[in-house]
C-alpha cells in the first residue's frame, strides 16, 4: 500500500481478563514473553501502520497495563498511545470524540507500567506452588489429589509504585527512567494546567492541602490532584521491622471542567492516622501484640503530577512518637474510635462506642507473619539487595510441623468437641443455654428499619424465631444461597435477590448465559472507572446501579471488588480498581455510597488477600505478614466499610416518614483463599475480630462460591463469622451438622441479626410502613430442584422394583432366561 498523506493509523490491541485463572506470565513459540507482551503479529500491524500513515495511534483495549517499551522508542514508537480500557456498551462511540479533540481526556494510570513485567517484584512468587510435604484433603468435589499450595508476599509493602519509587531512592543501580514507561497517576491532556500547593495546615489530627489548579492551555479539561507522603525511616523501624515506602497516595481530588484561563481551589484532606504504619512486633501493656505507630519526625508532603513527579512540598512535623497500643482511648487511632462509635443522624461518630468500649487494633494474623519470618523473605529497606524476593527452588518447599499441625480445620471440625468454636465451655463461640424462641412479641422485621444494630428491639425480634417452623429456610441460608438470601416467616424477613456483575448490574432472563443485558447499564470495568479519580462520578455510578436494582426487583449486588492489583498477571484485573489501597478503598466508598443512597446492599468482595486466581479456590495459603495486610491489602476494604454513608428513610415512632444517614457497608464476601492458615470464608480473626470489632461492621457476610460435600465447613464458617453460604443447585450440600445445640442456635441468632440488619434497611423493605409483612414462597429455581430431584428419586425407586420383580419372576421362570445365558455362552465360545 502506498503511503496516504495526512493520514493518522488506529492500531487496536486488546487483551481479556477471566475468573477462574490468571494470564499466561511466560514465553510462547512465537516468542512473545508472556500475555502482557505485545506479539510479533500486533508489533507487525504497527509497522504495517507506520508504512502507509503519517501518524499511528495505539489503541488498548485491556482492563490490565501491557508492557509498552517498544512503542514509546525506536523503529516501533507511535504517536499516541491511548488506554480505554474495557469502556462499556457507549465507550467505543466516545473514542472518535477523544481523538478528534472534542471530548479531552483527564484520567490517570491505576498502574504503574514498567518495561520489563518478569522483573516486578511479585512476578517471583505468581502461579503454582505446593508444599513438598502437606496432601490437599479438601474433602470437596474437586481439588483433592495433590499437595497443598501456597502463595508468598514476599515482596512485603512494597507492591506496584511503592516499589519502583523505594528502589529509586535506596538501590543505587536502580535507573526509575529505565524501569518505569509510565508512573501510576499519569495521565496527558490536550491542555496545560498549572497547580500550585497554597498551604498545609493541621490541628493536631486533621490536616488539609489547598491546591490551587489553573488552566494555562487553550482547551477546556479538567485536571486532578494528587497528594503523596514519605515518612521517616529510623533505626525504630528497622529493629521493629517496619518497613516504610518511599512516598504513598494519601489523598486526591479533581477539578470541575475549567475553561482556558480558569482556576479552581482543592481542598485535600486527610488526617494522622493516614500517616501510621503497622507494627507485628510490638508488645502491648496488656500482652497482645501489634498496633499502629505514629512515630515523631518530618513527613514530606507533596503534590505530585503522578507517584514520581513532584511539584511542590512541605513537611509536617510530629513532635512525638504514638504506639496505639489500647492501653487507655488516647491510644486507640481516632479511626478506629469513630468506626465503632455510634451516629447521629448526619452520620457523623457521637463518640459513643457501640459495643461498650473501643478496641484497638492488635495482630490478628500472627501466625501468618511468623510463617514469613520463619520460611520466606519479606523485601526490606534495611537489606534492600538481600532480601529481593526469590522463586521456591522447584516450586516447592517443605513446610515446617508447627505450621502443618495449624491446617486442615476446614475438613476436620467437629461442632461438639472443638475447643475453640465447638460446643464445649470455654469455646469463643459456646452457649450453655439455647436461647429464647416462639416468643410472641408481635414484632415484624419492618418494625426495626431505622432502628441502630444493637437496640434492643432486635432481641425481642430474634426471640420470635421459630427454628421448627422456619428450619428449611434458616438451613437454606447457611448452606445454600443461591444469589438470594430466604425469608423467615416468623421475624416477618422476606427473600431476597442478589446478583453478580463487575461493570454492571445482571439481570436474570433468556439471554446470553441465563441474563437479559437489555436491563441494565454495562459501564466500563473497574480500572477504567479508577482511572476517572472522580469521586463523584463513581457515586453517580453506583446511583444508577442502585436504581436498576429497584427496577428489577433485585437487592444486593456482589461487588465491587477492591482487591488491588499485586499483579498484572492476575486473570480479574478487569473486577478490581487499582495496585493502590487508597486509591481503591475511596472508589469504593463512593460506588457504595451512591448503590446505598437507592437502598441497595453492596457486597464489597474478596475479603482479603484475594488478589490472585491460580488455585484460589484450593485452600491456597496466602501467606504476608500483618503490616503488609494491614498497610495494603485489608486498606481498601477499611476505607470503603468505614467511610461509606448513605441516607436511609424510614418511619419514626410517630409514624412520620424520617431520614438518617447511616453506615452503607453493609454486606462483604470473604475470599475463597486462605488468609494464612485459615479459609477465608471461616477466617474468625478476619469476619470478627477486625471487620466487627476493629472496624464497626454491621451487617451480613457471604461466603464466595464454595462446594464442599462436608457439613462440618458450613458449621464452621457459621461460626466464625460468615452468616450466609453461596451454594447453588446442590440439594446434597443443604445441611448442617449440628441445628439443635445451644452453641448452633446462638450462633444462628447472631446471623439472622447480621442478614435482618442488612435486609430491613435494604431497598427489599423500602417503602414498607412499620407492621407490614411479607410471607415467604419458594423461588422458581428451588422448587424446579425439588421436583427435578423427586423424578429423579422416583426413577430410581421405579428401576429399583423393576430389577427385584425380574429377579423373583428369574427365580420363578428361569426357563424363560436361561436360553439367553446359553447364547452368549455360545457366542462366547466361537469368539
Amino acid at each position: 500500500m502506498a503511503p496516504i498523506s495526512g493520514s493518522t493509523g488506529l492500531v487496536f490491541v486488546t487483551r481479556a481478563g477471566q475468573e477462574g485463572s490468571d494470564q499466561k506470565p511466560d514465553a510462547y513459540a512465537d516468542g512473545t514473553p508472556h500475555y502482557l507482551a505485545l506479539s510479533e503479529n500486533e508489533k507487525g500491524a504497527i509497522r504495517a501502520a507506520k508504512a502507509v500513515c503519517d501518524h499511528v495511534a495505539l489503541i488498548l483495549v485491556s482492563s490490565a497495563p501491557l508492557e509498552l517499551g517498544p512503542v514509546v522508542e525506536g523503529e516501533l514508537e507511535c504517536d499516541a498511545i491511548l488506554w480505554i480500557g474495557h469502556p462499556s456498551e457507549r465507550g467505543m462511540s466516545a473514542l472518535g470524540s477523544l481523538l478528534c479533540g472534542e471530548v479531552n481526556p483527564s484520567g490517570r494510570t491505576v498502574d504503574t507500567y514498567s518495561r520489563d513485567f518478569t522483573k516486578d517484584p511479585s512476578y517471583q512468587n505468581i502461579g503454582e506452588f505446593t508444599y513438598s510435604n502437606v496432601p490437599l484433603v479438601s474433602g470437596s468435589f474437586s481439588g483433592s489429589g495433590t499437595n497443598r499450595f501456597f502463595t508468598e508476599y514476599q515482596e512485603g509493602v512494597y507492591m506496584g509504585y511503592r516499589y519502583y519509587e523505594t528502589a529509586a531512592l535506596v538501590d543505587p543501580d536502580f535507573n526509575y527512567d529505565e524501569a518505569v514507561i509510565f508512573p501510576f497517576g499519569y495521565g496527558l491532556s490536550y491542555t496545560e494546567f498549572t497547580q500550585e500547593l497554597l498551604s498545609l495546615e493541621s490541628d493536631g489530627y486533621n490536616v488539609t492541602a489547598s491546591v490551587k489548579i489553573t488552566n494555562s492551555g487553550d482547551r477546556a479539561g479538567k485536571e486532578v490532584a494528587e497528594l503523596y507522603f514519605s515518612a521517616p525511616y529510623t533505626d525504630l523501624d528497622i529493629e521493629s521491622k517496619i518497613e516504610k515506602p518511599a512516598v504513598q497516595l494519601v489523598a486526591f481530588d479533581k477539578t470541575r471542567l475549567l475553561n482556558p484561563g480558569e482556576n479552581e481551589t482543592l481542598t485535600l484532606s486527610f488526617t494522622m492516622d493516614d500517616l501510621t504504619a503497622y507494627c507485628y512486633t510490638h508488645e502491648n501493656p496488656d500482652g497482645s501484640k501489634g498496633c499502629y505507630l505514629l512515630e515523631a519526625g518530618d513527613y514530606a508532603i507533596s503534590l505530585r503530577k503522578n507517584s514520581h513527579d513532584v511539584i511542590a512540598e512541605q513537611a509536617l512535623n510530629v513532635a512525638e512518637t504514638i504506639w496505639y497500643d489500647g492501653s487507655d482511648d488516647a491510644h486507640i487511632r481516632q479511626t478506629e474510635k469513630d468506626a465503632q462509635s455510634i451516629l447521629d443522624a448526619d452520620g457523623n461518630p457521637t463518640g459513643v462506642p457501640q459495643n461498650g468500649a473501643f478496641v484497638a487494633a492488635t495482630n490478628r494474623f500472627q501466625v501468618s507473619s511468623d510463617y514469613m519470618n520463619a520460611q520466606s523473605t519479606i523485601l526490606s529497606r534495611a537489606d534492600w539487595k538481600g532480601t529481593q524476593p526469590k522463586t521456591a527452588e522447584g516450586r516447592t518447599k517443605e513446610l515446617e510441623q508447627r505450621f502443618v499441625d495449624l491446617l486442615g480445620i476446614e475438613t476436620t471440625f467437629d461442632p461438639a468437641t472443638d475447643p475453640n468454636f465447638g460446643n464445649v465451655p470455654g469455646s469463643i463461640v459456646y452457649a450453655e443455654t439455647e436461647p429464647t424462641s416462639k416468643a410472641k412479641n408481635g414484632l415484624v422485621a419492618s418494625d426495626l428499619r431505622g432502628l441502630d444494630y444493637n437496640d434492643p428491639q432486635w432481641d425481642a425480634l430474634l426471640d420470635q424465631i421459630d427454628w421448627d417452623a422456619d428450619r428449611d429456610n434458616i438451613i437454606l441460608n447457611f448452606c445454600g444461597d443461591a444469589y438470594a438470601t430466604f425469608g423467615i416467616d416468623s421475624i416477618g424477613l422476606p427473600n431476597t435477590v442478589d446478583e453478580d456483575g463487575a461493570n454492571g448490574l445482571k439481570v436474570n432472563g433468556a439471554g446470553d448465559g441465563g441474563y437479559d443485558m437489555t436491563q441494565s447499564a454495562s459501564y466500563p470495568f473497574q480500572p477504567l472507572m479508577a482511572a476517572t479519580w472522580n469521586t463523584e462520578l463513581l457515586y453517580e455510578i453506583g446511583a444508577a446501579v442502585g436504581q436498576e436494582s429497584m427496577a428489577n426487583n433485585i437487592n444486593g449486588w456482589y461487588s465491587p471488588g477492591i482487591n488491588l492489583h499485586r499483579s498484572l498477571f492476575n486473570g480479574r484485573v478487569f473486577e478490581y480498581y487499582s495496585e493502590d489501597p487508597v486509591l481503591s478503598g475511596k472508589a469504593a466508598a463512593a460506588v457504595v455510597s451512591g448503590a446505598g443512597d437507592q437502598g441497595m446492599l453492596c457486597y464489597l468482595k474478596h475479603f482479603a488477600l484475594g488478589d490472585t486466581d491460580t488455585k484460589r479456590d484450593a485452600l491456597n495459603n496466602f501467606w504476608a505478614d500483618e503490616q503488609t495486610m494491614r498497610d495494603l491489602y485489608l486498606k481498601p476494604f477499611e476505607i470503603a466499610i468505614k467511610e461509606a454513608r448513605s441516607t436511609l428513610r424510614y418511619t419514626d415512632e410517630n409514624g412520620k416518614m424520617a431520614e438518617k444517614v447511616v453506615r452503607a457497608a453493609k454486606a462483604v464476601m470473604p475470599a475463597q483463599n486462605c488468609v494464612g492458615t485459615i479459609v477465608g470464608h471461616a477466617n474468625y480473626d478476619l469476619l470478627v475480630n477486625v471487620l466487627r470489632n476493629e472496624w464497626g461492621f454491621s451487617g451480613v457476610v457471604v461466603s464466595d462460591y464454595w462446594v464442599w460435600n462436608g457439613d462440618n465447613l458450613r458449621d464452621l464458617c457459621l461460626r466464625t463469622g460468615c452468616d450466609t453460604y453461596l451454594c447453588m443447585a446442590m440439594p446434597a450440600m443443604w445441611s448442617i451438622s449440628d441445628y439443635t445445640s445451644p452453641t448452633a442456635r446462638s450462633a444462628m441468632r447472631n446471623a439472622i441479626h447480621n442478614l435482618s440488619y442488612a435486609v430491613v434497611n435494604s431497598n427489599a423493605m423500602q417503602g414498607m410502613a412499620p407492621g407490614a409483612y411479607q410471607k415467604t414462597s419458594a423461588p422458581a429455581w428451588k422448587t424446579a430442584i425439588t421436583v427435578l430431584t423427586i423424578l429423579v428419586l422416583a426413577l430410581e425407586i421405579a428401576a429399583i422394583v423393576w430389577m427385584v420383580l425380574r429377579q423373583r419372576d428369574d427365580n420363578k421362570h428361569p426357563e424363560n432366561y436361561k436360553h439367553k445365558v446359553k447364547k452368549n455362552k455360545k457366542a462366547k465360545a466361537n469368539a
